[in-house]
């Protein structure tokens, strides 16, 4: 049982080449614009058709390009979610929810009342899909594609086209929603809040082939590939190294670091370090801590809540780095409401890594 896909697809800027196989039930799929994520749901779905490969949904076989099987969207027991929704522009909210039942026209009334009133959306039957807000046009969305019964819900960035606060209401309903619902929805999404809210299992996509793929709490906290480990989130990517007595050298900071033996699995694999913009910590002059950093800071970036610090490490300070191009500057993130620091651009800051804050990535 579950969904699994092999396919392979050339397209104009790169092949589609996907392996999977999941039992999850709540599936996240993250990647940036233009990375495959949105194509994998339409090959899922049958709307497009790959060049070759296999693809099965609860061991029932949906695509098979060698035995020349291709069963058509509509039969595949699969809804598609689109990102506006897609709701029949010149029916009814009822009827929008009928098209979709098969039965007698007594059924179709008595399941589309059963189901409008599920989604709380009984007092708008009659109005069309013009005179609803962005929330209930989702709700009756939803409603219509239970109508369906699939087994499987393509949900392709939902969220996309709202605002923040409207963002977040609609995806705590839409968790509500679907509560009961035991088939499969996959989430896309370049989002990482709504990927890692929603999801068990995560799915990094990137020019068209899967980067990571795991449980969604590991991916995030612990990415394996720089790919992952910037979709999640980790602003700061060093070459590092580790030696046979278990010291990691980052050249860029010129800082080594004392691991633990329970470090040594990872010794031959790791070429890189990453470090959240949340996990440096600004030093005043007489603290005495371990794995301290002279750095420079480039630009300050000042929102609502956080000031982002670009900054390049004393030792590349000669050098005129722009911070928004360079792989040589680096970021931390600053909290204003809990914490007040004086800095000004060109000046110089300390900073601490605590080291189990630190990333390794293959």
């Amino acid at each position: 049982m579950g969904l699994s896909v092999e396919i392979k697809s050339k397209l104009n800027i790169f092949e589609m080449d996907i392996s999977l196989k999941t039992t999850s039930n709540r599936i996240g799929i993250l990647g940036a614009s233009g990375s495959g994520k949105s194509m994998l749901l339409k090959y899922i779905s049958g709307i497009i058709t790959p060049d070759e490969g296999v693809i099965e949904l609860n061991d029932e076989l949906l695509f098979d390009s060698s035995k020349k099987i291709n069963i058509k969207p509509q039969k595949r027991n699969v809804a598609y979610m689109f990102q506006n929704y897609a709701l029949f522009p010149t029916m009814s909210v009822r009827e929008n929810i009928e098209i979709i039942i098969e039965g007698s026209k007594k059924y179709k009334a008595k399941k589309a009342s059963e189901l409008m009133k599920r989604f709380c959306i009984d007092n708008i039957a009659s109005k069309m899909p013009r005179d609803l807000s962005g929330g209930q046009q989702q709700r009756v969305a939803l409603a219509r594609i239970m109508a369906y019964e699939p087994k499987l819900i393509l949900l392709d960035e939902p969220f996309s086209a709202m605002d923040n606060d409207l963002k977040d209401k609609l995806q705590m309903e839409l968790e509500e929603m679907v509560a009961d619902y035991d088939g499969i929805i996959i989430m896309v999404s370049h989002s990482r809040d709504e990927i890692y809210r929603f999801s068990d299992e995560l799915i990094i996509i990137d020019n068209g082939g899967i980067v990571e793929h795991g449980t969604t709490k590991k991916t995030f906290n612990h990415p394996k590939t720089i790919q992952g480990a910037k979709m999640v989130g980790v602003s700061n990517i060093l070459p590092a190294s580790i030696d046979n007595e278990s010291m990691l050298f980052i050249p860029e900071m010129d800082l080594k670091i004392a691991l633990d033996d329970a470090d040594e699995i990872c010794k031959n694999k790791i070429r890189y370090v990453g470090i959240r913009d949340v996990d440096f910590k600004i030093l005043s002059s007489n603290e005495n801590v371990e794995n301290v950093v002279d750095v420079k800071i480039e630009k300050i970036y000042e929102g609502i809540e956080n000031i982002k610090v670009f900054f390049s490490f004393k030792k590349n300070s000669d050098y005129s780095y722009m911070y928004d191009r360079s792989d040589k500057v680096y970021c931390i993130r600053i909290n204003k409401l809990q914490d007040r620091y004086d800095i000004l651009e060109g000046s110089s800051l300390t900073l601490s890594i605590d080291k189990r804050d630190l990333i390794f990535i293959e």
